[in-house]
């Protein structure tokens, strides 16, 4: 079998496990690694010598439709039509009414939408009789995807196209990491968005088109922050256990809840980086602050969550949080090599009433100074 995937956790190396491969692959094999994100492309460009620059490109997924789908084989769907770069879009809202034809998917200046360019691949794709896919073959041998959780709707076909392929394929990510997506308008695969995206992927294993395999040792945090975390998605996803590598010890350690009237005070004791589900009227501290979408990818020492309502009562209930939620607060997380605090009002009352499944990982912080 040609592709694998492998569903890895959080801090397990994803990206560190594309770039030794690549570092090993025999000298005459030409790879092509795909992210969504230019940060992760960045990552991967950093983390590969440049002995293997002749034989590999690092490109971003758009970047990949629209060079290896779109561009060549679009006249098989408009005829004298030449796209032009790409015109970024959050969501079809931003796109005016009444566009049909080429211009459903491309602007007057000949840019294709970002958030419809993966329905025009695939209809391109399907225009040209898998013509992409065949060019694809004769021009790569190995092909890695890296954060593959991203990709929604039309993606997934290309996706399975390129299973189908005589390319070998290596796709790595974290379903539990759902807060990016290449398209919010993209409706086709709508059950498989998200962390569902796991079922898609076990959907393909069984129809033989790839192998699933799991990496579940993270290296970034400790054993009780991976407890922690392992409990914030549903757990019908029946994704193994995490277990923790790393075993440095600092003065504080673990999982712990605070009252908000402590933020100010826990902050100067532990200089936590802040993240928050999104802006609101709270003022905080002095600190390195970001939401929790845009803490992916990153490592600190210490994180200090703004505990949203839907986490207070997950704390006392352990009621299933949505998924994006969910993914939102699984990053926040696991940035966390030592420490997680979260902030809550009357932080006292819900440490009462705690799940049960939380009295061996959440300790309550208190101000003693």
């Amino acid at each position: 079998m040609a592709t694998e995937v492998r569903l890895a956790v959080a801090g397990s190396g994803k990206t560190q496990e594309i770039a030794s491969r690549i570092e090993i692959q025999d000298s005459g094999v030409r790879s092509l690694a795909l992210t969504f994100t230019v940060n992760g492309q960045n990552e991967i460009h950093s983390r590969i010598s440049s002995n293997n620059s002749f034989s590999h490109e690092t490109m971003g997924w758009f970047t990949f439709l629209l060079k290896h789908v779109v561009r060549p084989y679009l006249p098989a769907v408009f005829p004298n039509i030449i796209t032009r770069g790409l015109c970024f879009v959050d969501s079809d809202s931003q796109i005016p009414k009444g566009r049909s034809g080429w211009r459903y998917y491309i602007n007057d200046e000949h840019q294709p939408y970002s958030t419809r360019l993966g329905i025009l691949a695939k209809k391109v794709l399907r225009a040209a009789k898998e013509a992409p896919i065949r060019r694809l073959e004769e021009i790569y041998d190995q092909i890695y995807i890296d954060e593959f959780q991203d990709l929604v709707g039309n993606d997934l076909v290309i996706l399975e196209a390129l299973m189908e392929s005589s390319i070998s394929v290596f796709i790595t990510g974290d379903v539990r990491q759902s807060v990016l997506q290449t398209s919010r308008s993209d409706r086709l695969n709508h059950e498989y968005r998200g962390v569902n995206l796991v079922d898609w992927v076990r959907k393909k294993e069984k129809q033989q088109k790839c192998a699933v395999t799991y990496s579940n040792e993270t290296s970034r945090f400790n054993q009780i922050i991976a407890d922690f975390s392992d409990q914030i998605h549903d757990p019908k996803l029946t994704l193994p256990n995490t277990i923790s590598t790393q075993t440095r010890e600092t003065l504080h350690d673990g999982v712990f809840l605070l009252d908000s009237n402590s933020i100010q005070a826990y902050v100067d004791r532990w200089n936590p980086t802040i993240l928050w589900s999104r802006s609101s009227q709270r003022t905080l501290p002095e600190a390195e602050l970001m939401t929790f979408g845009a803490s992916k990818g990153l490592t600190r020492d210490r994180i200090l969550i703004i505990g949203t309502g839907s986490i207070k009562k997950w704390l006392k209930s352990k009621d299933l949080l949505l998924p994006k939620s969910a993914s939102g607060f699984y990053v926040a997380t696991t940035r966390a090599r030592f420490s997680v605090a979260i902030a809550i009002d009357k932080a006292t009352a819900t440490y009462d009433k705690l799940h049960p499944d939380f009295s061996n990982s959440v300790t309550f912080w208190r101000n003693e100074h």
